[in-house]
């Protein structure tokens, strides 16, 4: 098992990340399960991440899924970090205040230097919410692990 694989098992269950990511404690993103190829998360919908209408904001499930889908190009254990290069996203249900949603991630196809992934979002009782594909770049950013 690589180093990113066994990081990410170590954070299953904890509301605070293990390195300094603010943008993932904000999303209040929670590792409930990862292997070498997949990893899933548990997000809970709060009143911030609402639009005016009270469901959950197009940006923020998008924010969701983009997060899901570099991590699975983290869990690789390439030397270089990846960024996305575009992103496709079908919206097909509303998550609602205090629904517990669970996203998965993979990387469907590694190039050398591109990566196709593909994510979804669900709520705990199965509802679908949204499923993104991604292509993402290596970077010349170095990463710790």
């Amino acid at each position: 098992m690589n180093k990113r694989v066994e990081f990410f098992k170590n954070q299953i269950g904890k509301d605070k990340w293990a390195f300094d990511y603010p943008l993932m404690d904000w999303l209040r993103a929670r590792v409930v399960g990862v292997n070498e190829e997949q990893l899933e998360m548990e997000f809970t919908v709060e009143a911030y991440m609402l639009n005016p209408i009270g469901i959950m904001h197009g940006g923020i499930t998008a924010t969701m899924l983009d997060e899901l889908m570099g991590a699975a190009g983290f869990l690789l254990g390439r030397p270089t970090g990846y960024a996305t290069i575009n992103m496709h996203i079908d919206y097909l249900n509303s998550a609602k205040l205090g629904d517990i949603l669970i996203g998965k991630g993979k990387v469907v196809r590694a190039g050398k230097t591109v990566l196709h992934a593909e994510a979804g979002l669900y709520t705990a009782d199965g509802k679908f919410i949204a499923k993104a594909s991604s292509n993402l770049i290596a970077t010349s950013v170095t990463l710790p692990l």
